[in-house]
């Protein structure tokens, strides 16, 4: 079987930066978290004999090459790749026969791929900074586990999935649809619709009490932590994490290495990604694992119960980027439906 497989080397860099994409980043920007999570896929095809059809250099081959392939280069970017480099691999995949094409990024190299090769069947492997799209699995080694079974076990179906992605603005636009293998272990596209939920609402005031009178909070992005962001401070970002010292804002948008500059023990604040029940890893990789290791463990959670019930399986998702960590956090915890109301829901390893 001849599969297309595609790096994009500067996927995910920007989520330590709080930038809410990687697109137009220099070469000095790359942190090996895309090479890292493109090689745990890449387990699930070990021992198939497959070929690899691939990009030159950091868009797969030398991965490919570590992992014992031995892979044909269709093409080679000129210097560091862009996303007309993508797409010009992601063509010449689909000329050289490609009957799956694998790709490592987020939303945009999504777009990239669907721009080049709308028929051809992909998985892609979550390594940006966000991932609405549907076309993912829930992690790497989902990713290993879904290739493991479509080269050696029962064929899978094939279904159209979304490609969406979140301008600048914050505004969720569809791109259109792709062909996908149909799994379990492939997450749903991120819910668009806002939630406004009464109960919800009245949560808010509990928990802003409760970040009141803590000395040192962080909060994560999405809408309903916006709104508790504006109840503190009538202000603060939607699409990143800030830092609240005594309900007052201390720090808005703040990067990594800000967060990893504060002292232990911050009280942290997380909402749940509507359609896909991911609590890390989506859209918030400021909370690396290191920041985690400093704050309070478990979070105050805040999702309405009709969010939460919505999601495809009744669980809050972690994918760190630390196989370990994902499996020490997982646990039952309490999610904040409402005043004075709370569900218990199980996080898990996605």
């Amino acid at each position: 079987m001849r599969l297309g497989f595609i790096v994009n080397p500067l996927a995910g860099a920007g989520g330590p930066l709080a930038l809410k994409g990687s697109d137009g980043l220099g070469l000095n920007a790359a942190t090996g978290w895309a090479a890292a999570r493109a090689a745990l896929a890449l387990k699930g095809l070990a021992g198939t004999g497959v070929t690899l059809l691939t990009g030159g250099g950091a868009m797969g081959e030398d991965l490919a090459v570590a992992a014992g392939f031995a892979p044909h280069v269709v093409h080679r970017p000129a210097g560091v790749s862009t996303a007309a480099d993508t797409t010009a691999c992601v063509e010449a995949c689909a000329a050289a026969g490609a009957q799956l094409i694998i790709f490592v990024g987020g939303d945009g190299t999504a777009r990239d791929v669907l721009a080049a090769a709308p028929d051809v069947p992909v998985l892609g492997v979550p390594a940006g900074v966000k991932m609405h799209s549907s076309v993912f699995a829930t992690s790497p080694g989902a990713a290993a586990a879904m290739l493991g079974k479509a080269m050696c076990g029962p064929l899978i179906d094939i279904v159209d999935a979304e490609v969406i992605d979140r301008d600048a603005a914050g505004t969720i636009r569809l791109h259109g649809t792709v062909k996908v293998l149909a799994h379990p272990a492939r997450q749903a596209a991120k819910a668009a619709r806002a939630d406004a939920d009464a109960a919800l609402s009245g949560a808010i005031p509990e928990v802003k009490a409760m970040v009141s009178a803590a000395s040192l909070c962080l909060i994560g992005p999405g809408l309903t932590m916006h709104r508790l962001k504006m109840a503190l401070a009538g202000k603060g970002t939607m699409l990143g994490v800030d830092v609240f010292a005594g309900g007052a804002l201390l720090i808005e948008d703040a990067t990594q290495a800000q967060l990893l500059a504060l002292p232990c023990g911050a009280l942290l604040v997380l909402g749940v990604v509507g359609g896909q029940g991911f609590l890390l890893g989506r859209g918030n990789q400021q909370l690396g694992p290191d920041v985690l290791a400093c704050v309070q463990w478990p979070p105050i959670i805040i999702a309405s119960a009709a969010k939460l019930a919505a999601l495809p399986r009744p669980a809050l998702l972690v994918d760190t980027g630390d196989e370990a960590l994902d499996a020490r956090l997982a646990g039952f915890v309490q999610v904040r439906t409402g005043p004075r109301q709370a569900m218990m829901m199980r996080i898990d390893a996605a």
